[in-house]
Protein backbone atom coordinates (compact mmCIF):
# COMPACT_ATOMS: atom_id res chain seq x y z
CA UNK A 1 0.00 0.00 0.00
CA UNK A 2 1.33 3.52 -0.84
CA UNK A 3 2.33 4.92 2.88
CA UNK A 4 0.81 8.36 2.42
CA UNK A 5 -2.73 7.78 4.59
CA UNK A 6 -4.12 10.49 2.62
CA UNK A 7 -3.59 8.67 -0.64
CA UNK A 8 -4.22 5.06 0.86
CA UNK A 9 -7.14 2.69 -0.25
CA UNK A 10 -10.76 3.38 -0.36
CA UNK A 11 -12.02 0.27 -1.02
CA UNK A 12 -15.48 0.55 0.48
CA UNK A 13 -15.92 3.76 -0.48
CA UNK A 14 -18.52 3.50 -3.07
CA UNK A 15 -20.07 0.12 -4.54
CA UNK A 16 -18.76 1.68 -8.43
CA UNK A 17 -15.32 0.51 -7.40
CA UNK A 18 -14.66 -3.22 -7.70
CA UNK A 19 -11.16 -5.18 -7.69
CA UNK A 20 -11.05 -7.41 -10.92
CA UNK A 21 -12.47 -10.47 -9.23
CA UNK A 22 -15.46 -9.03 -7.15
CA UNK A 23 -18.81 -8.68 -8.88
CA UNK A 24 -20.24 -5.33 -9.69
CA UNK A 25 -23.97 -5.24 -8.21
CA UNK A 26 -25.31 -2.53 -11.13
CA UNK A 27 -26.28 -2.89 -14.56
CA UNK A 28 -24.48 -1.25 -17.24
CA UNK A 29 -26.89 2.06 -18.57
CA UNK A 30 -28.84 1.34 -22.01
CA UNK A 31 -27.35 2.38 -25.04
CA UNK A 32 -27.71 1.99 -28.84
CA UNK A 33 -25.47 -1.11 -29.88
CA UNK A 34 -22.54 -0.18 -32.13
CA UNK A 35 -21.79 -1.98 -34.93
CA UNK A 36 -19.25 -4.97 -34.88
CA UNK A 37 -16.13 -3.15 -36.89
CA UNK A 38 -16.61 0.02 -34.64
CA UNK A 39 -13.48 -0.09 -32.73
CA UNK A 40 -13.31 -0.15 -28.89
CA UNK A 41 -10.60 2.67 -28.61
CA UNK A 42 -8.74 3.30 -25.14
CA UNK A 43 -7.79 6.80 -23.98
CA UNK A 44 -5.29 7.22 -22.05
CA UNK A 45 -6.54 9.29 -19.21
CA UNK A 46 -3.47 8.28 -17.16
CA UNK A 47 -1.04 10.58 -19.45
CA UNK A 48 -3.53 13.79 -19.75
CA UNK A 49 -3.88 14.38 -16.25
CA UNK A 50 -0.49 15.81 -15.44
CA UNK A 51 -1.12 18.34 -18.37
CA UNK A 52 -4.77 19.21 -16.92
CA UNK A 53 -2.91 19.74 -13.30
CA UNK A 54 -0.23 22.05 -14.63
CA UNK A 55 -2.83 23.30 -17.64
CA UNK A 56 -3.79 27.57 -17.47
CA UNK A 57 -6.28 27.81 -19.41
CA UNK A 58 -9.69 27.76 -18.03
CA UNK A 59 -11.31 27.05 -21.21
CA UNK A 60 -8.77 23.95 -21.76
CA UNK A 61 -9.33 22.63 -18.14
CA UNK A 62 -13.17 23.07 -18.75
CA UNK A 63 -12.92 21.08 -21.60
CA UNK A 64 -10.58 18.42 -19.97
CA UNK A 65 -13.48 17.93 -17.36
CA UNK A 66 -16.34 17.63 -20.01
CA UNK A 67 -14.24 15.09 -21.82
CA UNK A 68 -13.43 12.50 -18.72
CA UNK A 69 -17.37 13.32 -17.37
CA UNK A 70 -18.14 11.25 -15.42
CA UNK A 71 -15.27 9.17 -14.13
CA UNK A 72 -13.18 12.47 -13.26
CA UNK A 73 -14.96 13.54 -10.34
CA UNK A 74 -15.60 9.75 -9.16
CA UNK A 75 -11.68 9.48 -9.42
CA UNK A 76 -11.28 12.67 -7.88
CA UNK A 77 -13.75 11.75 -4.81
CA UNK A 78 -13.70 8.44 -4.99
CA UNK A 79 -10.39 6.48 -5.94
CA UNK A 80 -8.26 9.00 -4.49
CA UNK A 81 -10.13 10.45 -1.41
CA UNK A 82 -9.79 14.28 -2.44
CA UNK A 83 -12.38 15.45 -0.97
CA UNK A 84 -14.93 17.79 -2.89
CA UNK A 85 -13.23 20.82 -4.64
CA UNK A 86 -14.19 22.45 -7.72
CA UNK A 87 -11.26 21.14 -10.17
CA UNK A 88 -9.32 19.22 -7.53
CA UNK A 89 -6.00 20.68 -8.47
CA UNK A 90 -4.52 21.30 -5.74
CA UNK A 91 -5.58 17.55 -4.20
CA UNK A 92 -4.02 15.95 -7.58
CA UNK A 93 -0.83 17.98 -7.91
CA UNK A 94 -0.06 16.76 -4.14
CA UNK A 95 -1.23 13.40 -5.15
CA UNK A 96 1.25 13.34 -8.33
CA UNK A 97 4.08 15.18 -6.81
CA UNK A 98 3.92 12.28 -3.87
CA UNK A 99 7.15 10.81 -4.00
CA UNK A 100 6.00 6.80 -3.63
CA UNK A 101 3.07 8.12 -6.68
CA UNK A 102 5.67 9.79 -9.03
CA UNK A 103 7.59 6.96 -8.99
CA UNK A 104 4.39 4.86 -9.76
CA UNK A 105 3.40 6.96 -12.42
CA UNK A 106 7.60 6.75 -13.87
CA UNK A 107 6.74 2.79 -14.03
CA UNK A 108 3.56 2.56 -15.37
CA UNK A 109 4.43 5.02 -18.19
CA UNK A 110 7.61 2.68 -19.17
CA UNK A 111 6.03 -0.27 -18.70
CA UNK A 112 3.22 0.41 -21.16
CA UNK A 113 4.94 2.73 -23.24
CA UNK A 114 5.35 -0.15 -25.95
CA UNK A 115 2.80 -2.85 -24.86
CA UNK A 116 0.43 -2.39 -27.18
CA UNK A 117 -0.25 -6.87 -26.97
CA UNK A 118 -2.81 -5.95 -23.96
CA UNK A 119 -4.82 -3.21 -25.87
CA UNK A 120 -5.23 -5.74 -29.36
CA UNK A 121 -6.44 -8.94 -26.55
CA UNK A 122 -8.91 -6.26 -25.20
CA UNK A 123 -10.43 -5.05 -28.79
CA UNK A 124 -10.29 -8.57 -29.94
CA UNK A 125 -12.68 -9.75 -27.23
CA UNK A 126 -15.08 -6.89 -26.78
CA UNK A 127 -15.50 -7.50 -30.60
CA UNK A 128 -16.54 -11.07 -30.25
CA UNK A 129 -18.85 -9.86 -27.03
CA UNK A 130 -20.94 -7.72 -29.20
CA UNK A 131 -21.10 -10.32 -31.95
CA UNK A 132 -21.84 -12.79 -29.51
CA UNK A 133 -24.03 -10.45 -27.07
CA UNK A 134 -25.98 -8.49 -29.85
CA UNK A 135 -27.90 -6.73 -27.59
CA UNK A 136 -24.48 -5.53 -25.56
CA UNK A 137 -23.15 -1.63 -24.85
CA UNK A 138 -19.51 -2.00 -25.71
CA UNK A 139 -18.00 0.31 -23.15
CA UNK A 140 -15.80 3.40 -23.61
CA UNK A 141 -12.31 2.34 -22.22
CA UNK A 142 -10.13 4.85 -19.79
CA UNK A 143 -6.45 3.98 -18.47
CA UNK A 144 -5.59 5.44 -15.11
CA UNK A 145 -3.41 5.03 -12.03
CA UNK A 146 -5.39 4.55 -8.86
CA UNK A 147 -2.13 4.42 -6.00
CA UNK A 148 -2.95 0.61 -5.89
CA UNK A 149 -6.41 0.70 -5.53
CA UNK A 150 -9.15 -0.42 -7.25
CA UNK A 151 -7.93 -2.76 -10.60
CA UNK A 152 -11.06 -1.98 -12.33
CA UNK A 153 -14.03 1.05 -12.41
CA UNK A 154 -17.24 0.35 -13.88
CA UNK A 155 -19.81 3.30 -14.50
CA UNK A 156 -22.68 3.30 -16.56
CA UNK A 157 -21.23 2.47 -19.62
CA UNK A 158 -17.95 3.30 -18.90
CA UNK A 159 -14.50 1.08 -17.66
CA UNK A 160 -11.35 2.37 -16.16
CA UNK A 161 -8.45 0.40 -16.02
CA UNK A 162 -6.13 1.05 -13.33
CA UNK A 163 -2.40 0.42 -15.11
CA UNK A 164 -0.48 0.51 -11.70
CA UNK A 165 -1.84 -2.53 -10.73
CA UNK A 166 -0.61 -4.80 -13.58
CA UNK A 167 3.15 -3.96 -13.52
CA UNK A 168 4.33 -7.91 -12.94
CA UNK A 169 4.33 -10.40 -9.79
CA UNK A 170 7.87 -8.90 -8.86
CA UNK A 171 7.34 -5.05 -9.11
CA UNK A 172 8.64 -3.81 -5.60
CA UNK A 173 5.75 -2.18 -3.98
CA UNK A 174 3.20 -4.97 -4.57
CA UNK A 175 4.79 -7.17 -2.02
CA UNK A 176 3.45 -4.41 0.31
CA UNK A 177 -0.21 -4.40 -1.38
CA UNK A 178 -0.99 -7.97 -2.32
CA UNK A 179 -0.32 -11.45 -0.36
CA UNK A 180 1.81 -13.46 -2.59
CA UNK A 181 -0.71 -15.63 -4.21
CA UNK A 182 -2.79 -12.51 -5.45
CA UNK A 183 0.52 -11.20 -7.27
CA UNK A 184 0.39 -13.50 -10.15
CA UNK A 185 -2.71 -12.13 -11.01
CA UNK A 186 -1.39 -8.51 -11.63
CA UNK A 187 0.77 -9.18 -14.87
CA UNK A 188 -0.02 -7.34 -17.98
CA UNK A 189 -0.96 -10.07 -20.04
CA UNK A 190 -3.70 -10.17 -17.19
CA UNK A 191 -5.40 -7.03 -18.06
CA UNK A 192 -7.70 -7.96 -20.57
CA UNK A 193 -9.26 -10.91 -18.37
CA UNK A 194 -9.93 -8.56 -15.77
CA UNK A 195 -11.65 -5.66 -18.15
CA UNK A 196 -13.75 -8.17 -19.86
CA UNK A 197 -14.96 -10.21 -16.28
CA UNK A 198 -15.61 -7.24 -14.45
CA UNK A 199 -17.80 -5.99 -17.41
CA UNK A 200 -19.72 -9.31 -18.00
CA UNK A 201 -20.49 -9.14 -13.86
CA UNK A 202 -21.67 -5.49 -14.43
CA UNK A 203 -24.13 -6.26 -17.25
CA UNK A 204 -24.77 -9.61 -15.63
CA UNK A 205 -24.93 -9.65 -12.08
CA UNK A 206 -24.92 -12.57 -9.93
CA UNK A 207 -28.95 -13.16 -8.52
CA UNK A 208 -29.77 -15.76 -6.38
CA UNK A 209 -33.25 -15.87 -3.98
CA UNK A 210 -31.49 -18.97 -1.94
CA UNK A 211 -27.38 -18.01 -2.25
CA UNK A 212 -26.26 -21.42 -1.71
CA UNK A 213 -22.62 -22.25 -2.45
CA UNK A 214 -24.05 -24.55 -5.92
CA UNK A 215 -25.95 -20.91 -6.93
CA UNK A 216 -22.48 -19.30 -6.97
CA UNK A 217 -20.09 -21.69 -8.56
CA UNK A 218 -22.61 -22.07 -11.04
CA UNK A 219 -22.67 -18.26 -11.47
CA UNK A 220 -18.95 -18.15 -11.36
CA UNK A 221 -18.84 -21.34 -14.22
CA UNK A 222 -21.51 -18.96 -16.25
CA UNK A 223 -18.95 -15.80 -16.16
CA UNK A 224 -16.30 -18.08 -17.14
CA UNK A 225 -18.08 -20.05 -19.35
CA UNK A 226 -18.55 -16.88 -21.62
CA UNK A 227 -14.97 -15.87 -20.95
CA UNK A 228 -13.54 -18.89 -22.69
CA UNK A 229 -15.96 -17.80 -25.52
CA UNK A 230 -14.63 -14.21 -25.58
CA UNK A 231 -10.64 -15.58 -25.35
CA UNK A 232 -11.20 -19.02 -27.40
CA UNK A 233 -7.27 -19.28 -27.25
CA UNK A 234 -7.08 -19.21 -23.64
CA UNK A 235 -7.81 -22.02 -21.72
CA UNK A 236 -9.94 -22.30 -18.28
CA UNK A 237 -6.79 -22.77 -15.93
CA UNK A 238 -5.16 -19.69 -17.48
CA UNK A 239 -8.25 -17.67 -16.86
CA UNK A 240 -8.30 -18.40 -13.32
CA UNK A 241 -4.71 -17.45 -12.70
CA UNK A 242 -3.59 -21.21 -11.94
CA UNK A 243 -0.20 -22.63 -12.51
CA UNK A 244 0.28 -25.97 -14.19
CA UNK A 245 0.58 -27.57 -11.02
CA UNK A 246 -2.33 -25.99 -9.75
CA UNK A 247 -3.96 -27.10 -12.85
CA UNK A 248 -3.19 -31.06 -12.62
CA UNK A 249 -3.89 -31.40 -8.99
CA UNK A 250 -7.61 -30.37 -10.34
CA UNK A 251 -7.51 -32.73 -13.22
CA UNK A 252 -6.34 -35.65 -11.31
CA UNK A 253 -8.63 -34.97 -8.01
CA UNK A 254 -11.91 -33.55 -9.79
CA UNK A 255 -14.01 -36.68 -8.39
CA UNK A 256 -12.86 -36.33 -5.24
CA UNK A 257 -13.40 -32.57 -5.18
CA UNK A 258 -16.60 -33.27 -6.04
CA UNK A 259 -17.07 -36.10 -3.58
CA UNK A 260 -16.04 -34.16 -0.58
CA UNK A 261 -18.07 -30.69 -1.55
CA UNK A 262 -21.21 -33.05 -1.21
CA UNK A 263 -19.91 -34.93 1.75
CA UNK A 264 -19.42 -32.17 3.85
CA UNK A 265 -22.69 -30.60 2.66
CA UNK A 266 -21.01 -27.89 1.34
CA UNK A 267 -23.25 -27.64 -1.94
CA UNK A 268 -26.54 -25.72 -0.45
CA UNK A 269 -24.78 -24.06 2.40
CA UNK A 270 -25.74 -20.39 2.20
CA UNK A 271 -23.13 -19.00 4.79
CA UNK A 272 -21.05 -16.30 3.21
CA UNK A 273 -17.88 -17.00 5.06
CA UNK A 274 -17.66 -20.94 3.29
CA UNK A 275 -18.87 -19.86 -0.06
CA UNK A 276 -15.62 -17.13 0.01
CA UNK A 277 -13.41 -19.78 0.94
CA UNK A 278 -14.47 -21.67 -2.53
CA UNK A 279 -14.70 -18.50 -5.06
CA UNK A 280 -12.23 -15.94 -3.60
CA UNK A 281 -8.52 -15.80 -4.64
CA UNK A 282 -6.72 -17.65 -1.69
CA UNK A 283 -3.79 -19.61 -1.05
CA UNK A 284 -5.73 -22.55 -0.92
CA UNK A 285 -9.58 -23.54 0.07
CA UNK A 286 -9.58 -24.00 3.44
CA UNK A 287 -12.65 -25.91 4.21
CA UNK A 288 -11.41 -28.61 1.46
CA UNK A 289 -7.64 -29.39 1.00
CA UNK A 290 -4.38 -27.96 1.84
CA UNK A 291 -3.59 -28.68 -1.63
CA UNK A 292 -6.44 -26.78 -3.49
CA UNK A 293 -6.02 -23.97 -5.17
CA UNK A 294 -7.92 -21.21 -4.45
CA UNK A 295 -11.13 -20.26 -6.11
CA UNK A 296 -11.87 -24.03 -6.75
CA UNK A 297 -15.50 -23.30 -6.32
CA UNK A 298 -15.47 -21.11 -9.64
CA UNK A 299 -13.63 -24.38 -11.42
CA UNK A 300 -15.93 -26.51 -10.40
CA UNK A 301 -18.79 -24.24 -11.90
CA UNK A 302 -17.14 -24.28 -14.99
CA UNK A 303 -17.49 -28.34 -15.09
CA UNK A 304 -20.81 -27.94 -14.62
CA UNK A 305 -21.80 -25.43 -16.40
CA UNK A 306 -19.80 -26.21 -19.51
CA UNK A 307 -20.96 -29.56 -19.90
CA UNK A 308 -24.80 -28.40 -19.30
CA UNK A 309 -24.12 -25.83 -21.68
CA UNK A 310 -22.53 -28.52 -24.51
CA UNK A 311 -25.51 -30.46 -24.22
CA UNK A 312 -28.22 -28.19 -24.36
CA UNK A 313 -26.16 -26.47 -26.86
CA UNK A 314 -26.25 -22.91 -25.25
CA UNK A 315 -24.00 -20.11 -26.00
CA UNK A 316 -22.81 -17.74 -23.78
CA UNK A 317 -25.46 -15.18 -23.95
CA UNK A 318 -28.19 -17.86 -23.31
CA UNK A 319 -26.14 -19.21 -20.03
CA UNK A 320 -25.79 -15.48 -18.63
CA UNK A 321 -29.57 -14.48 -19.65
CA UNK A 322 -30.64 -16.91 -17.46
CA UNK A 323 -30.74 -17.15 -13.57
CA UNK A 324 -31.47 -18.90 -9.96
CA UNK A 325 -31.39 -22.08 -11.87
CA UNK A 326 -28.38 -23.48 -10.64
CA UNK A 327 -30.25 -26.69 -9.19
CA UNK A 328 -31.71 -27.39 -12.81
CA UNK A 329 -28.73 -27.30 -14.39
CA UNK A 330 -26.72 -29.19 -12.22
CA UNK A 331 -29.02 -31.99 -12.21
CA UNK A 332 -29.43 -31.72 -16.24
CA UNK A 333 -25.57 -31.51 -16.81
CA UNK A 334 -25.29 -34.67 -15.29
CA UNK A 335 -22.21 -33.67 -13.12
CA UNK A 336 -21.13 -36.00 -10.99
CA UNK A 337 -17.04 -35.17 -10.38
Amino acid sequence: MIPSKKFSGYAGAICLLVAAFIACNGKASEKESLPLDTPVTIERFDRELPTYVQEGDTAASARFRERYAPFFPIYCRQILGLGDAPDFREGLNLFLTHEAIAQLYTDTESRFAGDSVWTTDLQQAFARYHEQFPQSTLPRILTHVSGLNQSIVTIDSLLSISLDCYLGADYPLYAQRYYDYERGLHESNRIAFDAVEVWLRTAYPYQSKRNALLDRMVYEGKILYALTSLFPDVDIYRLLGYTDSQAQWCRDNEAEIWHQVVARKHLFNTESMLINKYVEPATFVAVLHAESPGRLGRWIGYQIVSRYARDKKKSAAEMLGTTDDAGEILAESKYNG
